[in-house]
């Protein structure tokens, strides 16, 4: 159980770095970080599967360490919802038809600018660092 623990830590701590990464790229390059969601709709609408399966799948990996680390982690009860609400949706993106899902990343495109961009940097740093911080 503690080598679970250990592992499982090491999976949260990682997706609580990525999003510390998204925010330094969304508050120091916002029109990068356009460019990059605008990439990533594309890919998503030429070849769904390949793109979708591993996002997906790496969200999935991060749900369920959320749900293993709960027992130890600063909030438990919080860590147990976060990961199954990660796990679930991830689920349904992968069942729900791919047109959705590329729609809905068509439908922020739409609406984000890069001042907007900036100006949300700070939540998935916090995001991020909360985890780290609660996981610990």
């Amino acid at each position: 159980m503690r080598r679970m623990q250990t592992v499982a830590f090491i999976v949260v701590a990682a997706a609580g770095l990525w999003l510390v990464g998204v925010a330094l790229l969304m508050a120091l390059r916002p029109r990068r970080s356009l460019d990059l969601l605008d990439l990533m709709v594309k890919k998503l609408s030429a070849a769904k599967w390949p793109l979708t399966l591993t996002e997906q799948g790496l969200r999935i990996l991060a749900g369920a360490a959320l749900i293993v680390r709960s027992p130890a982690s600063k909030l438990p009860g919080l860590f147990e919802i976060a990961g199954w609400l990660v796990l679930i949706t991830s689920v349904l993106v992968i069942v729900l038809p791919g047109r959705w899902h590329v729609a809905y990343g068509v439908w922020w495109f739409s609406k984000l600018t890069p001042g907007i961009v900036r100006a949300l940097a700070p939540v998935p740093a916090v995001v991020g660092g909360g985890l780290i911080y609660l996981a610990s």
